[in-house]
């Protein structure tokens, strides 16, 4: 599962980088983002648009990733409690790592809307919409599987139960 989610990683990097980029290249100079707030419009320089994905994309990056080598410092051993248990220390890093690449995803499909959006002329918005919930859905879906694996018996009580006897 290890190699699996650290595989999935890499392409939602990868996936997320072309994302950008191309959403970049297609993008008018001035980005017209209203949303009518007020009588308010506002408009957004490009570069401002590709910068602060990036900032995003690094920052959420960042912060799993100082969680995975913080947990992957902490001393274990198969019968502890809590994040001393190995096996729950190894879940939660590849869950942590995993959660990384559904961030990368929702970004990425966050920036093709956007993208799609500001090209409205040329798209039917109407045909991608459905795109926009399946972030959420990820994210909530990941979330569920961390309640899994909170919840999954661990070593720990099958060797007290060894000492008892």
């Amino acid at each position: 599962m290890d190699k699996f989610i650290g595989f999935f990683r890499n392409v939602t990097i990868l996936l997320f980088t072309g994302t950008l980029i191309w959403s970049y290249a297609y993008l008018a100079s001035q980005a017209d983002y209203s949303y009518d707030f007020e009588g308010i419009v506002s408009n957004a320089d490009k570069n401002t648009y590709f910068f602060a994905g990036i900032v995003v994309f690094l920052l959420a990056n960042l912060v799993c990733n100082y969680f995975v080598n913080t947990m992957k410092k902490i001393s274990t051993t198969e019968d502890g409690k809590g994040l001393k248990n190995r096996s729950l220390k190894l879940d939660l890093i590849v869950w942590t790592k995993g959660f990384a690449g559904v961030l990368n995803l929702f970004f990425a499909i966050v920036l093709v809307f956007l993208a799609l959006v500001e090209m409205s002329t040329q798209y039917n918005i109407n045909t991608i919409g459905f795109y926009v919930y399946l972030g959420p859905i990820l994210i909530v879906a990941w979330f569920v599987y961390l309640g899994v694996i909170l919840t999954k018996k661990r070593a720990k009580e099958s060797t007290q139960n060894q000492w008892s006897k």
